[in-house]
């Protein structure tokens, strides 16, 4: 037996280009794509590179949605729209990440040393790699919403101005001063956690 695919109409396509905030939209996708190239892919790209790449992959994804219509909505499979386009724009950057791995060529006869090039123990990248899961483990299990998790990934990736970081993950100020204030008090919790490990 068949498996049929429920494919979003025109119309509701359309429904959902006119009846949404796409500013605020937009700024709620471009901080999805920074948590998703941070956190799953560990770009280290800086805000501006990371904002641009952002950028061009919500306008291909929205492009193939609504112009194209070469990416379709199955509303079998997901349900709510802002659902189904997190999960196109994830397909998206996975494939042009996997795309340019790919068209790089790798030089056979490198190999991994305790130190890199520029002097950083390959030991110490660990360690912090695996401080910064513990952390973000505790994070999860204190109760910390998706946006205190952004702030946590933008402080351990380095960037800890407020303003950069409400920037980076796309919260209005209001949204913003309210996770960091939940952020704030689960400091404590992780501390003692941590000590206690």
């Amino acid at each position: 037996m068949e498996d049929f695919k429920t494919i979003a109409s025109h119309e509701l396509l359309m429904e959902q280009l006119s009846n949404r905030d796409w500013d605020k939209f937009w700024l709620r996708l471009m901080g999805r794509c920074a948590w998703i190239l941070r956190k799953r892919y560990g770009v280290k790209w800086k805000n501006d590179e990371l904002q641009s790449f952002s950028r061009d992959a919500i306008s291909e994804v929205v492009n193939q949605i609504f112009v194209k219509g070469s990416r379709n909505w199955n509303i079998d499979h997901y349900v709510d729209f802002e659902d189904f386009i997190i999960g196109a724009i994830d397909s998206h950057i996975n494939n042009t990440l996997n795309k340019a791995v790919k068209e790089t060529e790798f030089d056979e006869k490198k190999t991994l040393s305790d130190e890199d090039p520029i002097g950083v123990n390959i030991e110490q990248i660990i360690i912090g790699k695996e401080l910064k899961e513990q952390i973000s483990k505790v994070l999860q299990e204190s109760g910390a919403k998706e946006d205190e998790l952004f702030i946590f990934e933008c402080l351990a990736e380095g960037i800890v101005k407020p303003e950069e970081i409400r920037t980076t993950i796309g919260l209005s100020e209001e949204e913003f001063h309210n996770a960091w204030r939940r952020f704030k008090r689960k400091r404590e919790i992780i501390k003692q956690k941590l000590a206690a490990k």
